[in-house]
């Protein structure tokens, strides 16, 4: 397998990273996990292809996770898919994706297809809705999910959590495992997904230096994973490498404390991605 870690950053904007998106290539296969902002350009920055590059997996519904949804279903039928692009995502995708394409970018498919004719009819997505267990398989690659907690201990109205599903990932091909957290924090059923994973890939978005206050220690406990618990993820579940994104800030002297952190925790390797990384394993 080779993961392009093609956006690592998080919610803020930041000139060094992009929002949540990686490919992964599973034998012949390429897989999306999440198309947040800048995935587009960074696939074109890789030169990977976009008609080939199907499924895609959406972790959960924040905009930093699917900023370029709509963006990645008219380019990638632009430059050559047709067939649909088969979306697997939390309950609730569907309904983003027919408002993107039914009402928001209405006028632009309509543009392309009424007017300019050369590329033929659009062809949009099949979506999946699905909170766990196995959701994929094609006889070469099993890919199956588990609900995860992120920012599921706020207080949230009960309606609220019974619509926010987030997911956490595992890939399974010719004799290869792959896991992704999403936004994950520490918890038993992120551990048991991760368990015996080739490579797993995991948010860890601030050092736990940075948890000063009662706000930041709260991040680090119910809404993203941070050095204190990454390496511990890792270490329980027994991956073979770990390897760290969605980062807050960047800077190489943070960054190297959030390796120390996690080194503590963890024996194995570990790797701090950046954007348009490629790690095979």
């Amino acid at each position: 397998m080779k993961l392009h870690t093609l956006g690592t950053g998080g919610p803020m904007p930041d000139p060094r990273r992009n929002a949540s998106c990686y490919v992964l290539e599973a034998g012949e296969a390429k897989l999306m996990f999440d198309v947040g902002r800048g995935a587009i350009a960074s696939l074109a920055k890789k030169g990977l292809p976009f008609p080939r590059i199907n499924p895609l997996f959406i972790s959960h519904h924040h905009v930093d996770h699917i900023g370029e949804l709509a963006d990645y279903l008219i380019a990638s039928w632009l430059a050559g898919r047709r067939e649909k692009l088969r979306i697997y995502g939390p309950p609730g995708t569907k309904a983003i994706v027919d408002a993107l394409m039914g009402s928001v970018y209405a006028r632009d498919v309509e543009f392309r297809t009424g007017g300019e004719t050369v590329f033929g009819p659009f062809i949009s997505a099949e979506v999946t809705e699905v909170r766990a267990g196995a959701v994929y398989d094609d006889g070469a690659i099993k890919v199956s999910c588990a609900e995860m907690e992120h920012g599921h201990g706020l207080p949230f109205t009960s309606l609220f959590r019974q619509n926010w599903i987030c997911l956490a990932w595992r890939v399974e091909c010719g004799g290869k495992t792959f896991t992704f957290s999403g936004d994950a924090v520490m918890s038993d059923a992120l551990v048991r997904l991760a368990t015996g994973s080739d490579l797993h890939l995991q948010c860890c978005y601030m050092a736990a230096s940075e948890l000063r206050n009662d706000h930041l220690k709260g991040v680090g406990k119910y809404t993203l994973a941070c050095s204190d618990t990454a390496g511990k993820i890792a270490a329980q579940a027994g991956v073979k490498h770990l390897v760290l994104t969605h980062f807050k800030r960047m800077e190489p002297a943070l960054l190297d404390v959030i390796a120390a952190d996690v080194r503590r925790d963890f024996a194995g390797p570990v790797s701090l991605a950046n954007d348009l990384d490629e790690i095979e394993f």
